[in-house]
């Protein structure tokens, strides 16, 4: 998948169904305007489900309140 021509949002249903209409990314990345950078350390992300208290999703993000009384998120 893209973001341009025969690979573009118009196209990805075809090989994902659940990317039709309302359920595509809304984040575009530009390939042109992004840069790698050698000093950045890896990111990742991660919590304690044990820890989570909510967990909402609304559709286009996710918000998670954890109780950090133990500090283990």
């Amino acid at each position: 998948w893209g973001y341009d021509g025969d690979i573009g949002p118009d196209q990805w249903h075809k090989n994902y169904p659940t990317a039709k209409g309302r359920h595509q990314s809304p984040i575009e990345i530009n390939n042109k305007d992004v840069h790698y950078d050698s000093s950045l350390l890896p990111w990742f992300a991660s919590y304690d489900p044990g820890a989570a208290k909510t967990i909402l999703n609304n559709g286009k993000t996710c918000r998670v309140v954890f109780d950090d009384s133990f500090d283990r998120s």
